[in-house]
């Protein structure tokens, strides 16, 4: 084992440590979680089980229906986003150009086996700035996402089970390309385990995120054009009330008007569904290959895994 190496193991069994300290949840903690999972299974469920394939059949034929000229942008744009997200997809799905990487660079690899033959150093290469990427790239995703609720054509469930089966897809090929990184294969059983609970972890993450999209999107459509506060609208509108008092506190306590709360609705749309889904993605790619980095170690000399993946 390298010197690099020596200390990638014990940096490690840091990381797998902590991550076993902070699972232990009171609870009440857990209830909530387990409530919120079950939760955003089933809006992914009423969009019509897109969570399987890749782009949802409304969505895709968008392109051919006639909408409003003013909207054509924004449904290309949507569609760009999908075929970009496809092509990550392929990317990151593919090892060819792992064994591309390594031959450059003078290893000669054509193979998984011959993958996992190299120094770590050398693999930790190819993951250089793979959290960085993923991060970003669920800002701009969910940020898309988040505005695209507010557009007419798209609609609120259309538009949420997009983000939910990108996030699903983008999910699946971050864990995959982690574990071709390293020589991996993610359709192996312990493949398949560390893939299953990086998409439950993914849902997990993501179930804050929808009722907040979809609350945002109801509070804008049934405040335009609204003069007046009612407390039916208070009641029916809690993330109105609550972009309300943060507003009346910021202004010391002075009146803040319905319609300046209402205009505010997609800015908390896009933060909210930017974050969560920049969060997520880039946690997720991190402990994949963390995980990929850890079975690759363990395998190439012999050591035991850490107890919480063994």
């Amino acid at each position: 084992m390298s010197p690099y190496e020596a200390q990638a193991w014990a940096d490690l069994g840091e990381f797998w440590q902590r991550k076993a300290d902070r699972r232990t949840l009171p609870p009440k903690v857990k209830q909530a979680r387990d409530a919120a999972t079950a939760k955003i299974q089933g809006a992914a469920s009423a969009t019509g089980g897109f969570i399987r394939g890749v782009t949802p059949q409304p969505v895709t034929d968008a392109g051919g229906m006639v909408i409003d000229l003013a909207l054509e942008p924004t449904m290309q744009a949507m569609l760009g986003l999908i075929e970009w997200v496809t092509e990550t997809v392929q990317e990151f799905s593919d090892p060819a150009d792992i064994y591309a990487y390594h031959r450059d660079q003078g290893r000669p690899v054509a193979t998984l086996a011959e993958v996992r033959t190299l120094d770590l150093e050398h693999l930790d290469e190819v993951t250089h700035g793979l959290v960085w990427r993923c991060r970003t790239t669920g800002v701009f995703e969910g940020a898309a996402m988040g505005l695209v609720t507010f557009v007419p054509v798209a609609g609120t469930l259309t538009a949420i089970g997009l983000d939910l089966v990108i996030m699903h897809a983008l999910s699946t090929a971050i864990a995959t390309r982690a574990a071709y990184a390293y020589g991996l294969d993610p359709t192996s059983d312990a493949g398949r385990d560390h893939l299953d609970r990086m998409l439950r972890k993914a849902w997990t993450a993501q179930a804050p995120k929808a009722g907040v999209v979809k609350g945002a999107k109801d509070a804008f459509v049934e405040g335009a054009g609204r003069v007046h506060w009612s407390q039916k609208f208070r009641d029916d509108h809690r993330i109105a009330t609550a972009v309300e008092n943060l507003m009346k506190h910021a202004s010391n306590g002075q009146h803040v008007p319905i319609e300046k709360v209402v205009a505010k609705m997609p800015a908390i749309a896009v933060v909210t569904s930017a974050g969560i889904n920049g969060t997520v993605l880039g946690s997720l790619a991190k402990t994949s290959v963390r995980y990929s980095q850890t079975i690759h170690l363990a395998k190439k000399y012999n050591l035991a895994l850490p107890p919480n993946l063994a």
